[in-house]
């Protein structure tokens, strides 16, 4: 247990500062705090939900809504499944990988290399959701899911 909890506390020092604990300079200081994927307004946060925790940020908006990739990697996941629907997976340099789910429409393919302005997909409510067309936003680092709002800037 007190591994996990060093193992979370490193990633988070990671995320945070863009340093690891051997205080090696950050390579893309920029993915410290990547423009959000998408518009809209934030309907559920990363934390405890009634139906247990929930482990993203859904962003609202209009089916259609354009989302991004907010920050440069590969597509290694593109498909449907269960709770997320149609979406996404893009794994960046440093072996995060941000989860895009709901989504309407994938617009890449697995494989295919991302940056911040590419558009991947457009926002829906595909999986299971509220009814409202939205982004879900997963970002997992060491294995672990973490707030993505320690990654990208996105609407309250």
């Amino acid at each position: 247990m007190l591994t996990t909890h060093i193992r979370r506390c490193q990633v988070m020092i990671t995320l945070t500062t863009g340093l690891l604990l051997t205080g090696a300079v950050p390579t893309q200081a920029a993915e410290r705090s990547a423009p959000c994927p998408t518009t809209g307004h934030a309907t559920q946060e990363f934390g405890p939900a009634p139906t247990g925790f929930h482990y993203g940020l859904n962003i609202a908006n209009t089916t259609g809504t354009l989302v991004k990739a907010g920050l440069a990697g590969k597509v290694t996941y593109s498909g449907t499944s269960g709770g997320l629907g149609k979406h996404l997976v893009v794994t960046h340099a440093d072996a995060t990988k941000t989860v895009y789910a709901h989504l309407w429409k994938h617009s890449v393919a697995v494989g295919t290399a991302v940056n911040s302005s590419t558009k991947i997909g457009e926002m829906g409510a595909t999986g299971t959701t509220d009814g409202r067309a939205q982004l879900h936003l997963q970002v997992i680092a060491g294995g672990e899911k973490i707030n993505p709002r320690q990654k990208y800037t996105c609407p309250q």
